[in-house]
């Protein structure tokens, strides 16, 4: 998608005593929106900047956005707090629905995009805001920190991908897939290459929202 069919804006949460900062990207016409929430992430990370001019081209809008200050990311135990990490998603998710009920922003479903330590924050949110979170898709990390209670009330469908050689998640899911309700797949990602397994998660992420947020 070319740049002039691409709007940006400004978003902004405030949260306890700051303000979260993040990008909408809108393309001109939109089919759902998913949220790609970091705690400490970079906003120029390649990863992210391809997978994000996939989603757009696909005629999905993107938020990205960091829940953790730099000031906050200076320490080592801030991206394990899941907790706080969970309740600033909420809070996004939040601020989106208030967007959309006063109309100042496309009535879009909503998707969740998370990568490893964010795996449990996205899940505990799904499962919190079944009737704001539509799907989403989480790349490692370990599925059962966000606890069993909230897997067992998770509604919205989930797709679990996981790099071949990553043992600990792919047990870790395998674990918890059982306790899932809703639609749920683990899928491996098996390429020698980086630039073919990242063009595979892409494909597999796209896959997963045509089907489950915008049929």
């Amino acid at each position: 998608m070319s740049q002039e069919h691409l709007t940006r804006h400004r978003f902004t949460v405030p949260v306890q005593r700051q303000t979260l900062q993040g990008e909408l990207a809108l393309p001109y016409v939109t089919r759902g929106l998913l949220v790609l929430a970091g705690s400490c992430a970079a906003d120029d990370d390649p990863a992210t900047v391809t997978l994000c001019a996939a989603l757009h081209r696909e005629r999905f809008a993107t938020l990205h956005v960091d829940l953790l200050s730099s000031r906050e990311c200076r320490f080592a135990d801030a991206r394990d707090h899941l907790p706080q990490l969970t309740e600033r998603l909420l809070a996004v998710v939040g601020q989106l629905r208030q967007q959309i009920t006063l109309e100042t922003m496309p009535s879009l479903p909503i998707g969740l995009v998370a990568d490893d330590g964010m795996t449990p924050v996205a899940v505990r949110v799904a499962a919190q805001r079944d009737q704001d979170v539509r799907a989403l898709v989480c790349h490692g990390g370990l599925i059962d920190l966000a606890g069993l209670q909230y897997l067992k009330i998770l509604q919205a469908p989930l797709l679990l991908l996981a790099d071949a050689e990553d043992a600990p998640a792919i047990a870790n899911a395998r674990r918890a897939l059982p306790h899932l309700p809703g639609a749920c797949r683990l899928e491996t990602l098996d390429a020698a290459e980086a630039a073919t397994r990242e063009a595979l998660r892409i494909a597999r992420t796209l896959a997963w929202f045509r089907c489950h947020l915008a049929p």
